[in-house]
């Protein structure tokens, strides 16, 4: 690591943070306008403690437009560099592209880790917290549209069939189900038969076990029979009926494993978690795509002019990531593409495609 390469890495930075400064500063700002008027119209709060709720709220809206950071960050550090001839000088010297845009690339690729593994799980729990006071704010306004969720649908598998498990709603707080049916099927050949059904008045979730208060148990072709207090035994975890009430982007990457193994286990669709999961995982080769982007742009202005026409049409490109990654992520929920095609593809085409334009400027 010389001398250049620290040059060049540090302006990179400082580009990025300029960016930085002024990308959040405009989403802070607009987000304050945003919170003022969802809550100011329902409660009576200060411009104090809307500032405090729209700064909770920061982290994961710098996360999500991380792309565009890095995108403006390196167009204005490669752009000064060229206008102030030093991308000339240092190509005179012998520095190749590679060895001029390999600074900003490993930033990019560190900066990206550094996204997913830790500014993630700071948003996650200050976007917790952000519900916390936004709902005693609104003294309870919100509390059963925040707390609970619509009906329910659960499959579990056991060693010789499986149980099917409906709910009015479920309470994430206590993890608990409201109104629960357990429907016990055990396959004969093959053949799934209805063996028991137990509906109750509420099952609370603990570690392995359903606690189920006011059951009602039926045997198959029989009529019910209160049996009040009842304990299940079960392989699903509290963290699949709490993490279902949320959504995927609020969770911390390093919970979204745990959820993946949760929601399968209790027969939910684990495909937004993944997608998700997929999305953190390939943060760093989307940052390092947008560098390759707008390193690109700027890499032929000192020899072909038209600083504003190039440097327009890195932005344009970098756009085109972001909405070409938006795209297939929304293909992937809707479960046309894969959870892993739908989150590495833009970021690896758009990678490739700022290569292949750099090595066309560099080899011709």
């Amino acid at each position: 690591m010389n001398q250049l390469w620290r040059y060049i890495f540090i302006q990179t930075l400082i580009g990025v943070l300029a960016a930085a400064a002024v990308i959040v500063a405009v989403i802070v700002l607009i987000d304050y306008v945003e919170t003022s008027r969802d809550i100011a119209t329902r409660a009576d709060i200060n411009a104090l403690e809307a500032l405090q709720l729209t700064l909770l709220k920061a982290p994961l809206l710098v996360q999500e437009t991380a792309p565009f950071i890095i995108l403006f960050g390196v167009l204005f550090t490669f752009f000064r560099l060229s206008r102030r001839s030093e991308l000339i000088v240092m190509r005179a010297s012998g520095y190749s592209a590679w060895r001029i845009v390999a600074p900003a690339a490993v930033l990019c690729l560190i900066l990206g880790a550094a996204s997913a593994a830790l500014l993630n799980p700071v948003g996650a729990q200050t976007n917790a917290r952000f519900e916390q006071i936004r709902e005693r704010i609104l003294d309870g306004q919100v509390g059963d549209a925040a707390r609970s969720t619509g009906e329910v649908w659960l499959r579990e598998l056991s060693a010789d069939g499986f149980t099917i498990i409906t709910a009015d709603r479920v309470e994430p707080d206590s993890a608990s189900l409201i109104g629960p049916v357990f429907r016990q099927y055990r396959l004969n050949d093959g053949a799934p038969d209805l063996e028991r059904l137990i509906s109750a008045d509420e099952a609370r979730l603990t570690s392995s076990f359903w606690q189920l208060s006011g059951a009602v148990e039926a045997e198959a072709g029989e009529a019910g029979r209160p049996v009040g207090e009842l304990g299940l035994p079960t392989r699903i975890q509290p963290q699949a009926l709490f993490e279902r009430a949320r959504s995927p982007g609020a969770i911390s990457f390093w919970n979204l494993p745990g959820v993946i193994e949760s929601a399968q286990a209790a027969g939910l669709s684990s495909r937004p978690y993944e997608l998700r999961w997929h999305g953190l995982l390939s943060q760093p080769l989307l940052l390092l795509a947008a560098a390759l982007i707008a390193a690109a742009a700027t890499f032929r202005l000192h020899r072909m002019g038209g600083a504003a026409r190039f440097a327009a049409a890195g932005a344009v490109a970098g756009f085109g990531l972001y909405f070409t990654q938006e795209l297939l992520l929304g293909l992937g929920a809707s479960g046309a593409l894969d959870p892993v095609t739908a989150a590495w593809s833009a970021p690896a085409m758009f990678a490739l495609a700022g290569l292949f334009f750099i090595a066309s400027t560099e080899d011709g």
